[in-house]
């Protein structure tokens, strides 16, 4: 009997424990827990969105793996149930049939706009981590109706990102095979764009800062550094139908000045990434490469051209071309996401025109997944130019009186040292003055066609024309012309004039020695005259 009472006692406590739970909390607290869920976004590194729709499972998934995650992405939970079922309901009935409801979950999924949500109610704002994820801990799983609660992920906007057209949208509850799923992973949609840059830099690499224009003169090497990151799927191979082809068909780097007299002097390095290694000629041999405008009259645009070989070749139709693509891609396959650096350098020649801005774009042209095509350039804000001055030699005191025949040369100090200009082949040097110098390697500005005469190919600063010969009949200058070059100099109504004095004219004589004999003859005739006539006088006196 007592054995009864102690059994009939305790299976009445264990009746009462869940009642005892609830008094103390511990029954809400693991209905609570159950009632919530995390959600865990992956932003990850792709250039392209995937081929085809991949519907997210609410689970970690293999597929994404093979892509970087993207860091530094700022993401806003948003509780939009009341607005997402208010216009819901104005699309479609309660009692639609599952595939109508369906159809119109989805389309709304997609067309939901958080600017015209009117009750939607932020969760917090978070920020992926180095590996692309966030988390967004403790969501309400229910409304205090008992309805599913319906989540927005707003992506903020950032540089080089582009993210999907559609709004990243969750409905609970998410269900597989009759079992909830209350740790949900998502996948948001995104591509990353390839940087491009382009910046004139000096013989090391250095970027030059600071200026509107860069001035040069002919034959001066002029630096440029352009940059591009490499598509991270590049090396991607589509399987379609027992059919290999890789994803990208086209990657071309093009680059070329804006005005024609520019030699293009050559691509000095490549490289990849941090590293310093130079990658040029490896890089190449995977492509095919054109220069333009490396040998004179440079009548067309200096650049370059490089034609990765890549191309839409299947293995089922045509294998050697499919061969060589996909060696290509594998060849840059591991460069995805890694950012391509292209040093390269151009210089002026007599053709080039003076006093005009000349510009450099760098573009890259890219097609993937069949004809789907990509574009990007860049052009750097500071052209570059060269400069000139023009002069009109005259007579001093009559300016409307040209004079052709002056020979000068150019002069520029520095460092207290004078040097003189040569140019020879379009490339210019700079010859320190000797003490006893003839000029003999000099190169000769000689005024003609009414006085003109013209100095180009400069860069700006300051100068000297020294005149070595001065026209028939005129004074040689003693001192030094001093004129400068800046940006407009060489404009006519900027010309210079320089006056040279006349030496002076002679009159021409009337006579000569050969009248001198005639002239003393003569005087003596007259003088013997004379004396005989004074005698005859004193005779006859």
């Amino acid at each position: 009997m007592k054995r009864k009472r102690i059994v009939n006692m305790v299976t009445a406590i264990i009746w009462l424990l869940p009642l005892i739970a609830g008094a103390f909390g511990f029954g809400n607290a693991a209905q609570a827990a159950e009632e919530k869920v995390n959600v865990t976004l992956h932003k990850k590194k792709m250039d392209q969105f995937p081929t085809h729709d991949v519907e997210n499972t609410g689970e970690e998934m293999d597929e994404f793996n093979q892509y970087e995650g993207l860091p530094g992405i700022t993401f806003e939970a948003w509780d939009i149930t009341a607005d997402f079922y208010e216009k819901l309901n104005g699309i479609v009935d309660q009692n639609a049939s599952d595939a109508e409801y369906a159809t119109a979950v989805k389309g709304l999924m997609k067309s939901f706009k958080l600017e015209e949500a009117t009750k939607a109610q932020s969760k917090g704002s978070d920020v992926t981590n180095e590996a692309g994820i966030v988390t967004f801990s403790g969501l309400d799983k229910r409304t205090a109706e008992g309805i599913y609660k319906v989540y927005l992920f707003e992506e903020k906007a950032a540089d080089g990102v582009e993210g999907s057209s559609f709004p990243l949208i969750l409905i609970l509850p998410v269900v597989k095979d009759d079992v909830e799923n209350t740790d949900i992973h998502l996948y948001p949609k995104n591509k990353v764009k390839g940087d491009i840059g382009k910046e004139l830099v000096d013989e090391t690499g250095a970027p030059l800062t600071g200026e509107n224009r860069y001035d040069f003169e002919v034959g001066q090497k002029i630096y440029y550094h352009a940059s591009f990151t490499i598509p991270n799927q590049i090396g991607e191979i589509l399987n379609q139908d027992g059919a290999e082809q890789t994803r990208y068909s086209q990657l071309q780097f093009k680059d070329e000045v804006s005005k024609e007299g520019v030699k293009f002097e050559g691509i000095d390095r490549i490289s990849i990434g941090d590293a310093a290694t130079n990658i040029k000629d490896t890089f190449l041999s995977h492509g095919t490469v054109k220069y333009t405008n490396t040998v004179p009259k440079y009548t067309g645009l200096a650049g370059f051209d490089i034609q990765m070989n890549l191309n839409k070749a299947k293995s089922s139709e045509n294998a050697e071309d499919f061969q060589k693509s996909k060696t290509t891609a594998e060849y840059l396959k591991d460069f995805g996401g890694k950012t391509l650096h292209i040093y390269y350098a151009v210089s002026f020649t007599d053709e080039t025109p003076v006093d005009v801005d000349i510009n450099n774009k760098f573009s890259v042209e890219m097609t993937h997944d069949g004809d789907q095509k990509d574009s990007a350039e860049h052009t750097p804000t500071s052209p570059i130019t060269t400069g000139g001055k023009k002069f009109m030699k005259h007579e001093a005191g009559k300016e409307n009186q040209a004079l052709d025949g002056a020979k000068f040369v150019v002069i520029k100090k520095e460092n207290e040292k004078f040097y003189y200009y040569t140019n020879a082949g379009d490339q210019v040097k700079w010859v320190e003055v000797k003490a006893d110098e003839d000029y003999a390697g000099a190169t000769y500005f000689v005024s003609k066609n009414g006085g003109h005469l013209q100095v180009s190919g400069l860069a700006f600063g300051t100068y000297y024309l020294r005149e070595i010969e001065a026209p028939n009949g005129f004074q040689l200058l003693t001192e030094d012309k001093e004129f400068e070059v800046s940006n407009g100099s060489f404009d006519e109504n900027e010309q210079l004039k320089i006056a040279n004095v006349s030496k002076g004219g002679f009159l021409p004589s009337t006579g000569g020695k050969g009248i001198i004999a005639f002239l003393i003859v003569g005087l003596a005739l007259m003088l013997g005259a004379f004396i005989k006539y004074r005698r005859l006088q004193q005779t006859t006196v």
